[in-house]
């Protein structure tokens, strides 16, 4: 691997844990240079001994956060090429039982966040850029009691939509929807006995989770120069989820 991304400069949300971390490995592995963020600062850290990330403790919900989050990646790389909003989390919940409280949270950080980070960063993003959106399938269906959880993800998948017609053709936007991955946003769940292990994997016609690997795969494509006729894009990355 690498040089797909020689020269770039890649900003991953989230970058501390799972998804996020993979997509910050692939990406300085193809010669970017790799900013991350999150609100925790242990899991930020094992991913720069992982890669050579530069990081900063961040809360993309948060807008003040957010606009110190843009003046570093300034002072320290001038332009931000491709930004990932991955950052994330899930509660549980149904329309009826879930509290105001956890719906605020689970919005402000799927949704309210990716849209505080595009816009303090789009001053940035130079010319050719992308922004790709880290979604779910839940943002194309629906489950049971995990209402805030598939409202944030739908309305991601549409303000990509509108981003990327907004943005066209300086900035490129995609967002890819994963099902089930193996990342501890689904360990945490099965290791706490709220969650069974191969219910989560028969979920997927293929039998089990993704891994955080597969996803960063398709994030590669979608940043990288042979995407670059590709906006606007839902990409489902998913074992088969949504064909059923």
């Amino acid at each position: 691997m690498g040089g797909t991304l020689d020269g770039k400069v890649a900003l991953v949300t989230g970058g501390g844990t799972g998804i996020g971390r993979a997509i910050a490995e692939r990406f300085a592995a193809e010669g970017a240079r790799v900013a991350i963020c999150g609100r925790r600062d242990a899991p930020l850290r094992e991913t720069v001994a992982a890669c050579g990330a530069q990081w900063m403790v961040a809360d993309v919900s948060d807008s003040a956060s957010v606009a110190a989050l843009a003046e570093w990646l300034e002072a320290e790389f001038e332009r931000v090429d491709i930004v990932v909003n991955n950052a994330g989390l899930f509660l549980p919940g149904s329309a009826a039982t879930t509290s105001e409280a956890d719906w605020d949270t689970v919005v402000d950080t799927n949704l309210k966040g990716p849209w505080l980070v595009s816009r303090a960063l789009l001053p940035l993003v130079p010319d050719g850029g992308c922004i790709l959106n880290i979604g779910s399938t839940l943002g194309l269906r629906g489950i049971p009691d995990a209402a805030a959880y598939c409202a944030a993800k739908g309305g991601l998948v549409n303000l990509t939509r509108a981003m990327a017609l907004e943005l066209a053709p300086r900035v490129r936007v995609n967002c890819i929807c994963p099902a089930v991955v193996e990342t501890p946003m689904a360990t945490d769940r099965i290791d706490a006995g709220t969650e069974d292990r191969e219910e989560m994997e028969s979920v997927q016609p293929m039998g089990r989770m993704g891994q955080p690997a597969e996803i960063a795969a398709m994030a590669l494509h979608l940043c990288g120069s042979e995407a670059g006729w590709t906006t606007g894009s839902i990409v489902a990355v998913d074992g088969g989820v949504t064909a059923e």
